[in-house]
């Protein structure tokens, strides 16, 4: 069976778990890897052999620059601070702790790969976090601290587990060797993943500017953006990992005023489809490994020791980094009188609920499935197999623990959003009638016709009534937002009534697909609209 029909499998096995989690109680991730170990067990299932290194190639580029590319920069520049105090701070405890205990508790397992393991289990899951408290709306500065630190420890933990593995190879580690290595890989990546992502955006100007815009095309370069990166980075002796996560951040900064609408719908579309696939598909490839992987473990170890070796270390990863958080918020607090004079004490309960939001996913996966096969000198990597099964527990420890309890713990402690995101929700759409009311009143003052006069009329009236929804008392705007729930009610109805008449036209043959399919098209965007956004009549 060829590699596109393997991919075909997976793919179609993935859409059907996911259909399969959205009935079931826990993380899908969950679904993914029971689901696939159940399949994989049967013997119709095509084995697939993985090669780490594609493996990491293929994950981990696109999911560290969406990351990126979604994080807001001026927020996270803002609270750099706490964000690098958990992701490099954080993240370097955490490999130090875990590799320490796991070299006590497992004998032979080199401590190289008991760091590496420590890298692994070091970066969260930013997926798996925001869906919690996206839907939550916890107060502004948590929600960016927590997106920030899962960007950036993943890829302080994906260098650091390189250079475990390097000291691995090499035999040999030296503390100030790999302080110096980082920093030049480090520098390197950096610099060439803003380089890449400019001189990206600005060829993309050039061909916009030639030929005009084109979605496709645009889409693709965005797709191409994170591999040019990391491979150049790699060629060029950086670390492709922070290059990626430059690209991506550059890119998050420029690309959504250069991008048209369609433009930017188009990459919206199908970068959320990717991500969908790879998230869904690194879980997939690790249920069908697993049997693979339990059998080269399960001879030298008893199941009861795996399962007690796993608890173990998912308790120093959890505990650990509750031991960090408390005083890596309050000890600058306390020992600064500018971060006193500049930012509130932090609440105790927005440091409870950070410490809890730890689940581990997909670049912890990927990390672990990327460890080689075999050494240069032709022996196996020791303890790969063991360290992929451990990582894969802490993975499922943390989304089964934490992931289920999360949104509980938020909602008994009351946090709730400081009401930042409203202010400048409210500020923005002001701004934007406003600049619409500007622009209607010189056509207004330019219209050559009676009826072009009257039908600009209708629009600024339009206009002038949202804004002075917008600026009105408390009391005013919630009547209006009632009005505007009803109104929004009454579209959806009369919409899904022009979809049923286009559909009974042309399953009559009365229309055609070429007139069928445009006016859905329209009808489908206009519904959209209404679903997903409802306010978005205000803007």
């Amino acid at each position: 069976m060829t590699g596109f029909e393997h991919a075909l499998w997976l793919l179609l096995l993935t859409t059907a778990l996911s259909v399969i989690g959205r009935w079931l109680p826990w993380p899908r991730p969950i679904t993914y890897v029971l689901g696939a170990l159940l399949v994989g067990l049967s013997p119709v299932f095509p084995r697939i052999e993985l090669e780490p290194e594609f493996f990491f190639l293929c994950f981990v580029p696109p999911l560290l620059f969406s990351d990126g590319w979604l994080m807001p920069l001026r927020e996270f520049t803002k609270a750099r601070r706490p964000i690098l105090i958990l992701a490099i701070g954080l993240v370097l405890f955490t490999t130090v702790t875990v590799g320490f205990v796991a070299h006590w508790l497992v004998p032979g397992l080199p401590l190289a790969m008991a760091f590496a393991l420590g890298a692994i289990v070091s970066p969260t899951d930013a997926v798996a976090v925001s869906a919690i408290t996206d839907r939550l709306k916890i107060p502004s500065r948590l929600s960016i601290v927590l997106k920030g630190e899962s960007l950036m420890n993943d890829a302080t933990g994906l260098v650091a587990f390189k250079l475990a593995l390097a000291a691995l190879v090499a035999g040999t580690f030296s503390l100030r060797a790999a302080t110096l290595d980082f920093t030049l890989l480090a520098g390197i990546g950096f610099t060439v993943g803003l380089a890449t992502a400019y001189l990206v955006g600005r060829i993309r100007d050039l061909l916009r500017h030639l030929r005009g815009s084109d979605p496709f095309i645009e889409t693709t370069v965005s797709l191409m953006t994170p591999y040019a990166a990391y491979l150049i980075a790699g060629s060029l002796g950086g670390s492709g990992i922070l290059s990626v996560v430059a690209a991506g951040l550059y890119s998050g900064w420029r690309d959504p005023v250069h991008m048209d609408v369609q433009s930017r719908q188009t990459s919206w579309t199908v970068w959320a489809t990717v991500l969908f696939w790879l998230n869904g598909l690194a879980f997939v490839l690790l249920g069908l490994q697993f049997p693979d992987i339990y059998h080269s473990v399960g001879h030298l170890y008893s199941p009861l020791k795996l399962v007690l070796l796993t608890l173990a270390i998912s308790a120093i990863v959890i505990g650990g980094r509750l031991a960090w958080v408390f005083p890596g918020a309050y000890l600058p607090y306390f020992l600064s009188a500018r971060i006193r004079h500049k930012e509130p004490r932090p609440a105790w309960q927005g440091v409870l609920v950070g410490g809890w939001a730890g689940m581990r996913g997909t670049i912890t996966l990927a990390a672990a499935m990327s460890i080689p096969l075999w050494q240069d000198n032709g022996h196996p990597f020791p303890a790969r197999d063991l360290v992929i099964f451990l990582s894969f527990g802490v993975i499922v420890v943390t989304l089964l623990l934490q992931g289920t309890t999360l949104e509980w713990l938020i909602c008994q402690l009351g946090l709730r959003e400081d009401g930042t995101q409203r202010k400048e929700d409210r500020l923005a759409r002001i701004a934007a009638v406003e600049a619409g009311l500007k622009i209607l009143a010189e056509d207004q003052n330019a219209a050559p016709t009676p009826e072009e006069s009257a039908a600009l009329g209708k629009v600024v009236s339009e206009y002038e009534t949202r804004l002075a929804e917008l600026v009105a008392d408390g009391e005013t705007r919630e009547n209006a937002r009632v009005h505007r729930s009803a109104t929004r009610a009454h579209r959806l109805k009369a919409l899904r009534a022009e979809r049923a008449a286009l559909d009974d036209l042309w399953r009559k043959n009365v229309i055609t697909d070429h007139t069928h399919r445009p006016l859905l098209q329209l009808l489908d965007h206009e519904e959209a609209m209404l679903s997903d956004h409802p306010e978005s009549a205000d803007i």
